[in-house]
């Protein structure tokens, strides 16, 4: 009788059991976690290399803008915003001139004045006659000023560099009085000096200018007085000796 077999062939499909040998040994994982360090690694380093790359490309850019910014000037601070203020001695430039440094008799003395705004905001001043009064004066007299016969009050709104258009004083060599009261005499020959400045504006004063009134000539002697008669009534002989005394 024979014995049965009891070892059978695996059915298909079957899969077989892994067994202990079938696990990745220590030195695997090993060189595996290794090569997932150096790929962390490279990575990193990959990074902090285009980090760099790009703050160089930027850099210039970057400079070049803060040049730009340090190149413009501070935009001006806006002024103040209200009515103007009377102009200041600070903010206006005061000049005289006259015409001619000696005027014969009879000729009118003309004095230039220049008045302009030199400061950074708008100002009120009065460039009328009394405002802007030109003085003259002979030592320390004051003989005449354009304000004693000033017109009405003539306000300018002047900005920088503006100039007042009215530039011409004629003094005809006669004194003035307050009230601009007429027939005053007269200012005989000598030397004057003239300055001008505006009124109520401590300090806007312009630099002196000096001329000088000459004296007229001398008369020039008549001949028709050198062949007078005498008072007696003799006449000289047409030879020039003296007359005969009498009784002779």
């Amino acid at each position: 009788m024979s014995t049965p077999r009891t070892d059978r062939a695996p059915r298909p499909g079957a899969s077989p059991r892994s067994g202990p040998g079938d696990r990745p040994t220590r030195g695997a994982l090993l060189r595996r976690r290794l090569v997932a360090l150096a790929l962390l690694v490279g990575l990193v380093v990959g990074l902090v290399l285009l980090g760099q790359v790009v703050v160089r490309a930027v850099q210039p850019l970057l400079a070049g803008d803060e040049t730009a910014q340090e190149g413009k000037s501070a935009p001006p601070t806006p002024e103040a915003a209200g009515p103007p203020q009377d102009c200041t001695a600070a903010s206006l430039e005061l000049g005289l001139t006259a015409s001619a440094a000696e005027y014969e008799p009879g000729r009118a003395v003309q004095l230039t004045v220049t008045l302009r705004q030199s400061s950074g905001r708008p100002c009120l001043v009065d460039g009328s006659d009394a405002g802007r009064q030109v003085l003259v004066y002979s030592g320390e007299e004051l003989v005449w000023s354009s304000a004693d016969c000033g017109t009405t009050e003539r306000l300018l709104l002047m900005s920088t560099g503006d100039e007042d258009p009215s530039k011409l004083v004629r003094w005809d060599r006669h004194r003035s009085a307050e009230g601009c009261a007429p027939d005053q005499p007269e200012v005989g020959p000598g030397t004057y000096t003239a300055v001008l400045s505006i009124a109520g504006v401590d300090g806007a004063t312009s630099e002196p200018v000096t001329f000088t009134l000459l004296e007229p000539p001398p008369p020039t002697p008549d001949p028709a007085d050198a062949t007078t008669p005498p008072a007696d009534g003799t006449v000289p002989p047409a030879d020039g000796t003296a007359p005969p005394a009498d009784g002779a």
